[in-house]
């Protein structure tokens, strides 16, 4: 196992299930927290928590930003390639 990357914690089997969409919808493109949670019907807050989660593991980041509604800048999130691990 690589030593940069934490093991994974240990989750509640839904939260398990809800990193595993939120990873399969960032494999076929990048996102927001609000875009992941319409298309997977989840809120917000359990997104955002779930993708921290991601982060710390070294499966997730955000490697741009974008204007949210409001006007402020927005986190887009995306898969880490294996080749650019934990960083």
């Amino acid at each position: 196992m690589n030593a940069m990357i934490p093991p994974p914690k240990t989750h509640h089997p839904l939260a398990t299930q809800d990193m595993r969409r939120i990873l399969a919808y960032l494999h076929q493109n990048p996102g927001t927290t609000a875009e992941i949670a319409r298309a997977l019907r989840l809120t917000i807050n359990r997104v955002n928590g779930l993708l921290l989660d991601l982060r710390a593991q070294g499966r997730v980041h955000a490697p741009s930003c974008t204007m949210g509604s409001k006007g402020s800048t927005v986190n887009v999130w995306a898969c880490r390639g294996p080749e650019e691990g934990a960083k």
